[in-house]
């Protein structure tokens, strides 16, 4: 069951961030200029060149020039925003939890942090408290992507056993944006978990119709039209799991399933 940071993301990389990869000439120049500009922008600065490593995979110096953001100005939302997902990644939630917590306390009203946090608190199992998290995000009229909140709540409802609010959830995100992938993919799933594979089948379609297939969605697939009896259907998902992912955990789970059928 996937939740999604989309929102964070879109977050960093609105306002001073567009574009924040930042090339290691950009990263000389703005280092040689942190010391005579303001705090704020200091922290801007220093808050791209993170995003710039992070980016690329060098967390341990995204981490240092994120800190060193947040020293230049403690109250700057995105830079705790990053160190959140860093320590997240990293495994350190006590860490994460509390950068989430500021950037939710410094913006209570912006959609795509208070769906951040909401994130991390339903992957923490705290559904009562992330649910109230993804209220404010619903509630913040300039989010420019809701459905990503409404998917992520609708989501940890369902990790939650509220299928019912789930369904309501993930149908609200897929009304503001039909075409937004993962909500229709998280309705596939919901409904074969009802056992309602023709309306699985539906949405997967609508799913295949937006997005291209990977693994997870090829053996929704292959379980989908396994459940509707198409079993043409479900050998054509099958082999294309198998052909274009051998090695995944899919297929192995394919194969595995498979072998307990003969």
């Amino acid at each position: 069951m996937r939740l999604r940071l989309s929102g964070f993301a879109l977050l960093l990389a609105g306002a001073f961030l567009t574009g924040c990869a930042t090339t290691p000439e950009e990263a000389t120049h703005a280092r040689a200029g942190v010391d005579r500009i303001s705090p704020v922008r200091a922290a801007e600065v220093n808050t791209r060149l993170g995003l710039g490593y992070l980016e690329r995979g060098q967390m341990q110096i995204a981490m240092e020039k994120l800190e060193t953001a947040l020293r230049h100005d403690p109250q700057h939302t995105p830079a705790h925003l990053a160190l959140a997902l860093i320590h997240e990644r990293l495994g350190n939630m006590r860490s994460a939890e509390r950068h989430y917590r500021q950037a939710s306390r410094l913006a209570p009203n912006e959609g795509a942090t208070q769906n951040a946090y909401a994130v991390f608190l339903c992957r923490q199992g705290d559904f009562d408290t992330a649910q109230a998290h993804f209220e404010r995000a619903f509630a913040d009229p300039f989010y420019d992507t809701p459905e990503v909140a409404y998917t992520n709540a609708g989501t940890c409802a369902r990790r939650n056993g509220r299928l019912d609010q789930a369904e309501e959830l993930l149908r609200e995100a897929i009304e503001l944006n039909p075409d937004y992938s993962d909500g229709l993919f998280q309705l596939s799933e919901l409904y074969l978990e009802l056992d309602d594979p023709f309306r699985a089948r539906a949405f997967l379609q609508r799913f295949e119709s937006v997005a291209e297939a990977d693994e997870v969605t090829l053996m929704l697939g292959y379980r989908v039209e396994t459940r509707t009896g198409n079993l043409e259907q479900a050998e054509r998902y099958a082999n294309r799991l198998e052909s274009q992912f051998p090695n995944s955990t899919q297929a192995r789970e394919l194969r595995s399933l498979r072998r307990d059928d003969h």
